[in-house]
């Protein structure tokens, strides 16, 4: 039997795993959480995955929580000779996807929390500026990144590169990359978009994610001024 995958089309580490997941070729069953209404957060739930975040890896019995662990299981386990581009075997290359990898989910997916929870939360109308000058020194990072490399952790695309591009989709919609300040993140991301399986799964539930947000900030404003 497939492994099932509990994803939301609309969460960034959600398309992670479904992009990782159509490059292996792999079948995986899904089934929609929706996290406004906490249906990650239910007692069955929070057994499978006590963070009660989504996406939730389910095979047999065997629970695994977060896009990073989720992503390299698969590869680990359904990776051929093919896919070794995504997620090299020399050391020192892995090390690197490696350290992208844990700078998205300790430092760039926690400065779209900031600006998500608040959102969520009925209290932000309009990002302020500490949240811009902490998503423009991600993107100073980034842009060093790619000082060394076409990619972020090499001349070709690896799983940092499509665990980073979920995050960055919404972090572009909601303050976008400056070309001119950011030249190579820019590219960086029009080539990434480009790509047919981000086409096909990262580019509509990242608008989506993008047109949340905002019309929850206007609502949020709207609701201020009462």
């Amino acid at each position: 039997m497939s492994p099932l995958l509990y994803k939301n089309n609309v969460s960034p580490p959600s398309r992670t795993v479904m992009m990782v997941a159509d490059i292996l070729g792999l079948d995986l069953n899904m089934e929609e959480l929706n996290p406004m209404l906490q249906e990650q957060a239910t007692p069955e739930f929070t057994k499978k995955n006590p963070m009660r975040t989504i996406p939730i890896l389910e095979e047999e019995g065997f629970n695994l929580a977060d896009s990073h662990a989720i992503i390299l299981y698969l590869f680990d386990k359904n990776g051929k000779a093919e896919h070794e581009c995504f997620y090299p075997c020399d050391k020192r290359k892995r090390a690197t996807v490696n350290q992208r990898l844990f700078f998205d989910c300790g430092v760039l997916f926690p400065r779209l929390k900031t600006i998500m929870g608040p959102i969520y939360g009925g209290r932000l109308t309009e990002l302020s500026r500490s949240m811009i000058r902490n998503v423009d020194d991600a993107y100073r990072i980034l842009e060093t990144y790619l000082s060394h490399t076409l990619y972020l952790a090499d001349d070709v695309i690896t799983l940092a590169d499509i665990c980073i591009l979920t995050t960055i989709s919404t972090l572009h919609g909601l303050h976008p990359i400056d070309g001119k300040v950011y030249p190579k993140l820019k590219q960086w991301y029009t080539n990434m978009s480009q790509q047919e399986y981000c086409k096909r799964i990262n580019e509509s539930g990242s608008q989506q994610h993008v047109d949340v947000l905002k019309k929850l900030m206007k609502n949020n404003k709207n609701k201020s001024k009462l």
